[in-house]
């Protein structure tokens, strides 16, 4: 192909046909640019297929994680709920003076359940490594940053709060007014809440101030961590449609 080029160039020169030479070889320039744009829009376009390719990838990997999370985040709300249910219980035994039963040593004990929010960090570190704008909209990609960012943490902490008040409880009023303390017991799968505390005196524990202020105080607490979580997995859950929406432009 060059030669033939080259031979029709030749035979105009020797022609001394200069004007259409120069037409000629200008054609033959913008024949190349073309072809060189053409090759570069094809690598263009190549490439951007597979950067919608890895960013799909990304966001299916995310979407399973988040909602992996939600099993740690249900099962939270379900133990907390449990425990709101135990205090309410107890208050109500206290205030209208009942007396003591075996079955209250479930709600003694559940009042004191705590959970940790563990989610799953791969597909999130795995963006944060490729760099935030391999998100490319905008706010599907602000959302997920202040899901694993701000709110997280938040109920990370949230939680940990609570445990902390949970364990200055167990360490500095139950161990001098039960006599048998167990939250959960151990299953292959890992553990469950399966406890009993049973009360020195129940009589007098029904008029402590300070534990009625202790079931008062983990009441509201538990209460509160539900609430976060709720939010938390609503905010989890438009995250997962924007991506699923974001995945099918990207097809």
């Amino acid at each position: 192909m060059l030669k033939f080029f080259r031979r029709i160039r030749l035979k105009l020169l020797d022609n001394g046909n200069l004007k259409r030479y120069l037409i000629y070889a200008f054609g033959e320039i913008l024949l190349v640019v073309i072809g060189i744009l053409i090759a570069l829009q094809v690598n263009n376009l190549n490439e951007n297929r597979k950067i919608r390719v890895n960013e799909g990838r990304l966001l299916n990997d995310l979407i399973i994680e988040i909602e992996d999370d939600f099993k740690s985040i249900n099962y939270n709300i379900a133990r907390h709920s449990e425990a709101m249910n135990s205090c309410k219980v107890l208050l109500d035994i206290f205030n209208k003076n009942i007396d003591y039963n075996d079955s209250l040593s479930f709600h003694l004990a559940a009042v004191h359940y705590y959970t940790v929010f563990i989610s799953n960090m791969g597909a999130y570190e795995s963006l944060k490594s490729k760099g935030f704008e391999t998100i490319s909209n905008k706010e599907l990609r602000f959302e997920i940053i202040n899901l694993y960012e701000k709110w997280y943490p938040i109920l990370r902490n949230n939680d940990n709060i609570l445990s902390e008040d949970i364990f200055h409880i167990k360490r500095n009023f139950n161990q001098t007014h039960f006599d048998k303390f167990q939250l959960f017991e151990v299953i292959p799968e890992g553990f469950r809440y399966n406890g009993e505390m049973i009360p020195n005196n129940f009589n007098q524990l029904k008029n402590n101030a300070e534990y009625k202020y202790f079931l008062k105080s983990l009441l509201a607490s538990h209460s509160s961590v539900i609430s976060l979580n709720r939010l938390i997995n609503k905010k989890a859950e438009n995250v997962i449609d924007k991506s699923r929406v974001e995945i099918q432009k990207l097809k």
